[in-house]
């Protein structure tokens, strides 16, 4: 007769399996829905409750009925797509709740209030766009940890304190666009590790120091936007480099916008 593996090993054969399937998005269990989590960031982003009133606490978010959510085929919530609808209310860490969460379009808003360190904990994050509202406060360095990010706009709100040395860690980032807000400090080098990174705006800020020799020997970048700011020094030999303002760069050539 053969001996019966020990429970042991089979226990760490489960949690094994578990780690590399990451949290999976897989159905939730019987009785349990996203909606609660729901019905709390909609009283977060409308307070007043008249741009989300299709978000109701009896309603089916995978049917239909909440306007701007979708779903994957396990019934949860992958893509919030709420850009331009008015919402006056604030960002929330209950967003944090959502971990399936690959997509989040908050743009041409008038959200106001700081963005929430809890938002670092939505790992399956791709595109996260809280751009043109009134966002406040500093860059959590937390984000940093959204390893999936691919598409990072936080532009034109009025984010203040220096650009997060953690960022250089988001390794699937193609986009980071930081323009129009009060960023203060130096451009971390860091950046210079983003290897996918195809686009980088930083103009209309109040960065100082110079632009780090890693960005500008960047292969993956075709656009650096550093324009409006306090920055000093010469620029960084680059090949080859061409000085435009054209907005659509060829993959054969960088483009460096300084004025």
């Amino acid at each position: 007769m053969q001996d019966l593996p020990n429970p042991l090993f089979l226990l760490l054969l489960i949690l094994a399996g578990l780690a590399s399937c990451g949290n999976c998005c897989v159905k939730l269990a019987p009785g349990h829905t996203e909606v609660g989590s729901l019905m709390k960031i909609k009283s977060a982003l409308d307070p007043v409750n008249k741009r989300l009133s299709s978000w109701a606490a009896k309603g089916k978010p995978c049917g239909g009925t909440f306007v701007g959510v979708a779903c994957n085929e396990h019934g949860r919530v992958v893509n919030i797509s709420l850009q331009g609808k008015g919402l006056t209310g604030k960002l929330t860490s209950d967003m944090a709740e959502l971990r399936c969460l690959s997509g989040l379009y908050l743009h041409y808003n008038s959200l106001s209030g700081g963005i929430p360190v809890a938002i670092a904990q939505l790992t399956e994050l791709t595109d996260l766009y809280l751009n043109l509202n009134d966002l406040t406060g500093t860059i959590p360095p937390e984000i940093g940890n959204m390893a999936s990010l691919q598409v990072l706009q936080l532009s034109h709100n009025q984010l203040t304190g220096s650009i997060p040395s953690s960022m250089g860690s988001l390794k699937n980032l193609n986009v980071l666009n930081l323009e129009s807000n009060k960023l203060t400090g130096p451009i971390p080098s860091s950046l210079g590790n983003l290897h996918s990174l195809k686009r980088l705006h930083l103009g209309s800020n109040q960065l100082s120091g110079q632009i780090p020799d890693t960005l500008a020997n960047s292969a993956s970048l075709q656009a650096l936007d550093v324009q409006n700011n306090n920055l000093s020094g010469v620029v960084p030999p680059s090949e080859p480099i061409v000085f435009t303002n054209h907005s659509h760069p060829s993959k054969s050539s960088f483009f460096l916008f300084l004025f």
